[in-house]
């Protein structure tokens, strides 16, 4: 019976082993309730005006279910959902424990150094209006011994100064050209005819243009109004000239469109670079890490400084760590919106902008890739998405579409706002192709 025994109290060994080694360190892989680390009751009540009673029951509970997938899908957080009646609920968030704390702290203070490394896009372009040799020396100090980085700004700064150039020709030109033409016509002299002619006119040499004119104005014609016109020709095909320089393909204002976008690439966002700590397998993370560092080599202390403190904090996290969080993920929970949204092929964007944008999404991150016009928001399921014309976009594993920001294309509960609306019912219906639907009512305001 003895020599039985043996391989069960092996048996019993290696399973213990296996435990210890799952569950060691204890302070990080287990991570006690409520009751025993203390925490945090956070009691919310539901807004119920407008619903019947039949519409309240079991209100709570089904608050729970929707909020859970929005906080806590994959039950990972430790929280405890109790409904308390139909219209309140109750969420208990245990208490985070000293060293998860410090490991939380020291990772926001490398990320917040990483922060303090980005030049915001405004103090770049306030520099620009300053006198050039202290905005070089702005310039200067925003590239950060960064050669790559300091040829952005004197880029912009060139193309800045071309394009201001242009403009100031265009705006003297088009006063002297205004101007002009009121001394023609307080010549009695025919503008209207001068102006339907004046591209012809223009592309002549001087002395073909002379006697064009002298014919036109007749012989009994001053010297004085011949100049006048032949000046006005002149200063109209010149400002032709700037103008195409300016507006034209590949023109100064799209030079310097590109050359003000470029300078976004002096920010590592937050979003970027948590994306790049988060990714799996090691492989692929050490691969955008080190992207990362060949487009910041500035910054690559700082950055091995976040990924060493990620490292650190990565094995306790799983839970939220402070109640702030949490109201921060709840708010917006079940807030109805309604925005536009831009296609293709419409003239509210251009085939660049739209570039710009996905790039900007790409490279950034949703939220620094939006801006007050545009906004990306996530898409739940991309595979169930059917949007035609839409414009979509990926950073990281997670899909998203641009909608309109703008308050002429949106319905949304802003803070503040004086005409507050609300929706008053929902059900399922089917569109008129057959396809599940959504029919709501809105009250008067919304409506």
């Amino acid at each position: 019976m003895s020599r039985n025994l043996v391989p069960k109290f092996v048996l019993i060994l290696v399973l213990v082993a296996v435990a210890v080694l799952t569950l060691y360190p204890p302070s990080a892989t287990l991570k006690p309730g409520i009751d025993l680390a203390g925490g945090t009751s956070l009691i919310f009540a539901i807004d119920t005006e407008g619903l019947s009673a039949e519409e309240e029951q079991d209100l709570a509970q089904k608050m729970i279910t929707v909020l859970r997938r929005r906080v806590d899908p994959a039950n990972i957080q430790n929280l405890v959902w109790r409904p308390l009646g139909n219209t309140r609920f109750e969420i208990q968030m245990p208490l985070s424990s000293k060293e998860t704390q410090v490991k939380r702290d020291e990772f926001q203070a490398a990320m917040e150094a990483l922060d303090r490394r980005n030049v915001n896009p405004a103090v770049i372009m306030r520099a620009l209006k300053l006198p050039v040799d202290q905005r070089s020396e702005e310039f200067t100090r925003f590239g950060q011994g960064d050669p790559n980085h300091l040829k952005i700004l004197t880029d912009l700064a060139t193309a800045h100064d071309e394009r201001q150039q242009a403009q100031q020709q265009r705006d003297a030109l088009t006063a002297q050209i205004q101007a002009a033409g009121e001394r023609i016509k307080a010549a009695s002299l025919d503008l209207a005819r001068i102006d339907a002619n004046r591209r012809d006119w223009g592309k002549l040499n001087d002395e073909a243009l002379t006697k064009t004119l002298t014919d036109f104005l007749g012989p009994q014609a001053q010297e004085a109004s011949l100049a006048l016109v032949r000046t006005y020709i002149r200063d109209r095909m010149t400002l032709a000239e700037v103008l195409n320089q300016l507006a034209g393909q590949g023109g100064l204002n799209e030079k310097y469109t590109e050359a003000r976008k470029q300078i976004d690439r002096l920010s590592l966002t937050q979003e970027r670079i948590t994306y790049a700590l988060e990714l799996t397998p090691p492989s692929k993370r050490a691969g955008e890490i080190a992207r990362i560092k060949s487009q910041y080599p500035d910054r690559a202390t700082e950055i091995d400084r976040a990924v060493a403190a990620y490292d650190g904090y990565r094995p306790f996290q799983g839970r939220l760590d402070d109640p702030a969080d949490l109201r921060r993920m709840l708010k917006g929970a079940g807030v109805l919106e309604f925005r536009i949204l831009p296609t293709v092929g419409r003239p509210e964007l251009s085939t660049a902008e739209i570039q710009r944008y996905q790039e900007g999404l790409t490279t950034k991150g949703p939220q620094a890739g939006s801006d007050s016009q545009y906004k990306w928001i996530e898409i739940e399921n991309i595979e169930e998405w059917s949007q035609s014309g839409a414009i979509v976009g990926q950073f990281g594993e997670k899909y998203y579409v641009l909608a309109s920001h703008r308050p002429d294309e949106t319905m949304l509960h802003r803070a503040g706002a004086t005409r507050e609306w609300k929706l008053e019912s929902a059900s399922p219906t089917h569109d008129e192709y057959g396809r599940r639907a959504i029919a709501f009512t809105l009250d008067l305001k919304g409506g």
